[in-house]
């Protein structure tokens, strides 16, 4: 993913934030990604995230690979199994 869409994500998941008056959402940081799940779910670091539909983490998912290290920011608490990723951030360099 190249920066301007990195940028847009991010832009949107604020948006969405901003726009419902909260800011419930939590961020997985810089962790390992071991498993994609086609568009359905990531794998990180043994635990998984089920991927929220038509978010910018829905459409960044055909571009993930199992050992990037990324950065996931979810519609809820990281501990609420109902929360969903709506954005993925890709590090390189790590």
């Amino acid at each position: 993913m190249n920066a301007r869409h990195t940028l847009l994500a991010l832009l949107a998941t604020a948006g969405t934030v901003l726009g419902t008056g909260s800011i419930e959402a939590s961020t997985v940081p810089g962790e390992s990604l071991t498993a994609v799940n086609g568009r359905q779910s990531l794998n990180i670091e043994g635990r998984t995230y089920r991927l929220k539909d038509g978010s910018p983490a829905f459409a960044a998912a055909a571009h993930l690979t199992p050992g990037q290290s990324v950065t996931v920011q979810l519609d809820g608490p990281a501990s609420s199994p109902s929360s969903r990723v709506v954005n993925v951030v890709t590090h390189t360099g790590r």
